[in-house]
């Protein structure tokens, strides 16, 4: 936004045939605006006569990845009396760009409407999305650590034991034994959970009258 001196002046390459003012989100700072409304003109060009492109918009916004500004409702069409001038301005990020850059003209249809390119480090974001949290980095130093370890070890034991196969790989015994021990406490979980349970019932032992006369069966062999 120009809020004093001149207004920006796009490129129009070798077409010199009419001179642009724009403004951004304010109004052109140009006095010779010889139209009903001036306070409004955020773009401008003049060819003998000069004409609105578009009055003030103060909401850029994005379409796809494209960030853009709209001026609309100019001065009347020459070919198309039912249509009112407009222009749009297409910003890019450009931190190449020395300063703010310059508006380069694009496209002219039928002087109807104008297209803009704007390259500049003012379309870039200000602040960056962060995509590694701290448990990210951490996560990423972990990976990195336990690949060196294996990687080496494995380039070691190759070299130095002449290992192969899975015997390649660093502390084999020792990854055997917890392996061996994970899986038998995992069975001695598993046995516990699902242990039948035992019958608690008593149908099956002999009742009082059964017991007695089976002791005085045994007494009265003892007194034979």
């Amino acid at each position: 936004m120009r809020e004093s001196g001149d207004d920006w002046t796009p490129d129009t390459d070798s077409d010199q045939s009419t001179t642009f003012k724009l403004n951004v989100c304010h109004t052109v700072l140009h006095k010779e605006l010889d139209v009903k409304d001036p306070s409004n003109i955020a773009s401008w060009g003049k060819r003998n006569k000069g004409t609105s492109l578009g009055q003030l918009s103060k909401a850029p916004f994005f379409k796809g990845d494209a960030l853009l500004l709209e001026y609309k409702n100019g001065d009347e069409c020459y070919n198309a009396p039912n249509y009112k001038k407009s222009t749009t301005i297409r910003f890019i990020c450009d931190p190449s760009i020395s300063g703010q850059g310059n508006p380069h003209l694009l496209a002219n249809n039928d002087d109807c409407h104008f297209w803009f390119e704007w390259r500049t480090p003012a379309a870039c974001p200000t602040e960056r999305r962060n995509s590694g949290s701290g448990g990210g980095v951490m996560g990423i130093i972990i990976g990195v650590v336990i690949a060196v370890y294996f990687i080496g070890g494995v380039a070691y034991n190759r070299v130095v034991h002449h290992a192969r196969g899975l015997k390649q790989i660093p502390n084999y015994q020792t990854w055997v034994n917890g392996f061996e021990f994970i899986k038998d406490m995992a069975i001695i979980v598993f046995a516990n959970c699902y242990r039948p349970k035992r019958s608690q019932t008593y149908h099956n032992l002999p009742v009082d009258s059964e017991i007695n006369t089976l002791i005085d069966d045994d007494y009265e062999d003892d007194e034979v």
